[in-house]
């Protein structure tokens, strides 16, 4: 069957590759939703293979747009992009995290079509956790530092 074919060529799509599963591929179905929702097309490819990381690498150099997904039977779901190193991928997510699955499927898409990616809800509490925030004062003392090591370096090596 290969990839989807449009009147004899591969449609542009992601890829996704995955290891069947005991309990049947119903379990990311919420990461194809994702996916869905931002408008690119889908490719999907049972494998022999068990390694997440290695499903979703392949999958990435598989697919025209370079994005893919790996679901292995080591319980992760990676997203890859064929530009990165194999050991590298983009995103790592477990797949009883359903409620992540669906922002890892709009990130795929989002990839391809280049604009930001959605934030996983704990980065996103993460980033709003006021006690991470540097403070002013602290602020001002690394602009303080910054400023000090310019003068040095410019004093030893001068201007222009």
């Amino acid at each position: 069957m290969g990839a989807n074919v449009n009147k004899g060529e591969e449609v542009p799509a992601i890829h996704v590759y995955y290891r069947p599963l005991q309990n049947g591929s119903w379990l990311f179905h919420s990461l194809l939703h994702g996916i869905e929702e931002e408008g690119v097309p889908i490719f999907l490819k049972e494998s022999r293979e068990s390694s997440a990381l290695e499903l979703g690498y392949r999958a990435a150099l598989d697919s025209s747009l370079g994005v893919g997904i790996g679901i292995g039977a080591d319980d992760c779901i990676i997203l890859h992009y064929s530009k990165l190193l194999k050991d590298r991928p983009l995103f790592q997510i477990h797949q009883k995290e359903t409620h992540k699955q669906r922002i890892l499927g709009a990130n795929a898409a989002r990839l391809v079509k280049g604009i930001p990616f959605k934030i996983f809800a704990e980065e996103a509490e993460h980033t709003n956790a006021s006690e991470e925030l540097p403070s002013k004062e602290d602020i001002a003392a690394i602009v303080e530092i910054v400023i000090k090591k310019l003068k040095e370096r410019v004093g030893k090596e001068g201007i222009g």
